[in-house]
């Protein structure tokens, strides 16, 4: 098992200005309630957290339903993607990556980042 870091560490990652974690306002219940801000940390008002928070909420469990069906489709297909763990969505200025444990950071654009790499720190995030 790997062991967890801590949410601030996420700002010490290259191109993170800023982070937010939640949960479920009700387990299993996610498609059909708001979710809860745990909290948010860098350069983001509340406000951009909470949209950041319910779009990412949103897009995930998007994503998380094609990966499944996706699988249920062909399991037998080793170039199905699942388990899926963290979708990346990129714009023009800034860059959001999500992961599936209901953690999102937001990227500047205009400094080099590896994905790979925040990824695999964001799901050391222990969101519970």
């Amino acid at each position: 098992m790997s062991t967890p870091i801590l949410f601030n560490s996420l700002l010490d990652l290259d191109g993170v200005v800023g982070a937010v974690r939640w949960r479920e306002s009700v387990p299993g219940k996610g498609a059909a309630t708001p979710p809860f801000l745990i909290e948010h940390i860098g350069g983001i008002s509340e406000d951009r957290a909470e949209r950041l928070m319910a779009h990412a909420e949103a897009a995930g469990l998007g994503i998380m339903g094609i990966s499944q069906l996706s699988y249920q489709r062909a399991s037998h297909d080793p170039t199905v993607v699942y388990p899926l763990d963290a979708y990346y969505a990129h714009s023009m200025r800034g860059s959001v990556v999500c992961t599936i444990n209901r953690v999102a950071v937001l990227l500047d654009n205009t400094v080099k980042a590896d994905i790979q790499h925040i990824i695999s720190k964001m799901i050391l995030v222990d969101n519970r």
